[in-house]
């Protein structure tokens, strides 16, 4: 039996020998199999799309446009700048990530004399990889990371540098997160309420600190913009276009509680009784954390299930650090077992990567694949291409979408946001309107016999079929793969 003082860091060669292998080889084994899938989330593909652009050499939000903070474009580029169109180099970035912040909950733990710490690592490696479209790489990830190493560092003795970087490691979660933005202020008020003995010169020094390492980030973030006299695009993409989103939202107060009742009665009773067993700074901390971001939310109307991904490591703390009072010791063997029985999700698609394998000879899979397998055997695949679902497909063919408005789909339906990226048209039927018309793709791709990012019945949905019923030809419909492809007559 490893013990798990042993697990979370007394021994070190145990430490490099075991439990980083459990922890590194559990998150590539439940997430390789979708290494070589092409379309595992909307987001995740334009995360890719983006990170292109900015590999190219241009700026985010100049050929592209997505409605998510600029840190995640600016590594998702630098990946594909070093490894040029690699699927494999991107997800395998992710197990990266997630590893890394597995190691820093370890971290965590020591420094907060945490009882099972390896359990903490490992329950989030699990949460954050099995369960839908968290197979891919997503945003909540490395804020995740981030916003875990910043909290490191908060936690540790309170010198000036430790604070600086701790800012520094905030302003970069929030980056990649905007969800993250009310956790910082926070966690600044409980740093003063809690340390109020230190005296009040100490607490506005170390603040200041703090705020001064998170401000750099945004600071170095905005200098490509500033640079190349660009700020009004940073500054309209990154805070007011957010903001523009919040509000046209329109949901009302009931529907928003609707859908998020049940995460708000489980973090809060989960707050409420470990708030009431023990009032130390870290699991106080991760209340804050968990709470505020909980409310965004809430704020939103949503919770999807990579959105978890911000506080399953903040509930892994509270529960196995500080809510079950007995401290467990599960060998590294034990665990390595468990991870494989449960990883079912996974081994699923194991067997469906094989068998793809030994029907198609290679392990590349998906439906864009799929779709730009027919346009390449047509000869279709060098044309104005308009991917209206499952738009990883420019990516795979080295094409760009082909207006900022279609970077993602959901764009061309958002039309409060088109003043933020530069869009001529003031409203969807003016956009779709000029890309049929004015740019006139020659090959358009959906997943149903209709363009899907507009509900069927809708005046643009209408007008939609009416041009490709009068200027396009179906030449691939299947129903059951869920590809339709029209090509202009």
């Amino acid at each position: 039996m490893v013990s798990m003082q042993a697990n979370t860091g007394h021994s070190k060669k145990n430490f490099v020998s075991s439990t980083t292998l459990l922890l590194f080889f559990s998150a590539l084994l439940i997430r390789l199999p979708f290494f070589f899938r092409d379309y595992i989330d909307g987001d995740e593909s334009t995360f890719i799309l983006m990170g292109q652009s900015v590999a190219d050499g241009y700026l985010p939000y100049d050929r592209l446009w997505d409605l998510k903070p600029p840190m995640l474009f600016y590594l998702f580029g630098l990946i594909e700048y070093v490894f040029p169109h690699s699927f494999f180099a991107i997800r395998f970035f992710g197990v990266l990530a997630i590893f890394g912040s597995s190691m820093i909950l370890l971290n965590i733990a020591r420094a907060a004399g945490m009882k099972n710490g390896l359990l903490v690592a490992l329950s989030y490696v699990i949460l954050s990889s099995m369960f839908g479209s968290v197979q891919g790489v997503m945003s909540e990830h490395i804020a995740v990371f981030f916003m875990l190493a910043g909290l490191l560092f908060f936690i540790k003795n309170k010198t000036a540098l430790n604070l600086f970087i701790a800012g520094m490691l905030f302003g970069c979660a929030v980056l990649c997160k905007m969800n993250y933005g009310y956790a910082i202020p926070a966690i600044l008020l409980y740093h003063f309420i809690a340390g109020r003995p230190q005296g009040i010169v100490a607490l506005v020094k170390n603040a200041a600190c703090t705020v001064a390492g998170t401000l750099l980030i945004f600071l170095l973030a905005a200098s490509p913009f500033l640079i190349h006299d660009k700020w009004k695009l940073f500054f309209d993409s990154v805070f007011l276009a957010p903001l523009e989103y919040s509000r046209a939202m329109h949901i009302p107060f009931l529907l928003k509680l609707k859908k998020t009742w049940w995460v708000i009665v489980a973090v809060s009773g989960l707050s409420f009784f470990t708030f009431k067993k023990t009032r130390q700074k870290l699991p106080s901390l991760s209340i804050l954390i968990v709470l505020t971001t909980v409310y965004t939310f809430f704020s939103t109307g949503a919770v999807n299930g990579h959105y978890l991904v911000q506080v399953y490591p903040f509930i892994a703390i509270l529960v196995f650090g500080f809510l079950i009072p007995k401290e467990f010791d599960p060998s590294v063997p034990k665990l390595a077992i468990f991870v494989f029985l449960i990883s079912v999700e996974s081994m699923i698609e194991y067997y469906r990567l094989g068998k793809h394998y030994h029907e198609e000879g290679t392990l590349y899979n998906g439906r864009s694949v799929y779709a730009n397998n027919v346009l390449k055997a047509k000869g279709l695949a060098s044309g104005k291409i308009f991917f209206a679902d499952y738009h990883i497909g420019y990516w795979s063919l080295r094409q760009y979408p082909l207006t900022k408005s279609t970077t993602h789909p959901s764009n061309i339906i958002r039309p409060y946001l088109f003043k933020y990226f530069g869009a001529g048209n003031s409203n969807s039927m003016q956009e779709l309107k000029y890309i049929l018309n004015e740019i006139g793709p020659d090959i358009i791709v959906s997943k149903y016999d209709y363009l899907a990012m507009f509900n069927k019945g809708t005046a643009e949905n209408l007008y939609a079929d009416s041009v490709m019923a009068d200027r396009y030809r179906i030449i691939q419909e299947d129903p059951v793969k869920r590809i339709y492809i029209w090509q202009k007559r």
